[in-house]
C-alpha cells in the first residue's frame, strides 16, 4: 500500500493493509478500550435519528467514520449485512477453508473496532445523490445508491502518514421490517483495480 498522498485507488487492499497494521499496533499497545474512543464530533456533519430515508444511512456512515464511533457505525447495518469483494480480493478471511467472496457483520465489526481505536483520524467523503429501486430484492423495498468515495486514514496527529483509498461503491439499502429505519444491506466494492 502507498502512503496517503501517493493516490491508491484499491479500497479493499487498503482495508486489508489497515487491518494488518492495526492488529500489530493493538498487539503492541494492548491498552485500548474498543467501546470508548476519545473523539470529538466533526463540525458540520449531522447524525440522523431516525433514519427514515436511504440517503440518511450513508450520511450516518460518513459521520461514524469521521468520528470513529463504533456504535453509530454498527447502527448502519443489521445482522444480514454483506460486504461484497471484487474477484481479485477473494480470500479465506475467516479461515474456514472456503474462499470468501464477501464477509458479514462480524468481520466488519472486528475490522472497524481495530481501525477506529488505533488511528489518529479518518476522513470519508461519499459523493453522489442517485437513488433508485434495486430489482435484486424480491420485496421491492431496497434502493441502490451508487457513490464515489474518498477515504483517508491518518496514523499520526500531523496527518503526514496514513493511507488513502478512492473509487466507487454500490450501497444497497432497505428498511428494517420491525423499525422502518433504513440500513445498509449490501456494500459492493466497485473500485478501480
Amino acid at each position: 500500500m502507498k502512503k496517503i498522498f501517493a493516490g491508491n485507488n484499491d479500497f479493499i487492499k487498503t482495508r486489508i493493509l489497515i487491518v494488518s497494521l492495526l492488529i500489530t499496533v493493538a498487539a503492541l499497545s494492548a491498552c485500548w478500550n474498543p467501546f470508548t474512543p476519545e473523539t470529538q464530533p466533526s463540525p458540520g456533519i449531522q447524525y440522523h435519528n431516525p433514519v427514515d430515508s436511504a440517503y440518511k444511512v450513508l450520511e450516518n456512515l460518513e459521520y461514524a467514520y469521521r468520528n470513529r464511533e463504533i456504535v453509530h457505525y454498527l447502527d448502519c447495518f443489521r445482522d444480514d449485512f454483506e460486504f461484497h469483494l471484487q474477484e481479485v480480493d477473494w480470500f479465506d478471511y475467516n479461515d474456514d477453508g472456503i474462499i470468501d467472496t464477501y464477509w458479514g457483520l462480524d468481520q466488519e465489526e472486528a475490522f472497524h473496532i481495530l481501525m477506529f481505536n488505533n488511528v489518529s483520524s479518518i476522513d470519508l467523503s461519499l459523493s453522489g445523490t442517485q437513488e433508485s429501486p434495486w430489482t435484486g430484492d424480491p420485496t421491492g423495498e431496497s434502493y441502490k445508491l451508487p457513490r464515489t468515495f474518498d477515504l483517508k486514514v491518518y496514523t499520526d496527529e500531523a496527518h503526514s502518514n496514513g493511507f488513502r483509498a478512492a473509487g466507487s461503491a454500490l450501497f444497497i439499502c432497505r428498511p428494517d421490517t420491525n423499525t422502518g429505519e433504513w440500513y445498509i444491506w449490501q456494500w459492493w466494492d466497485e473500485s478501480d483495480i
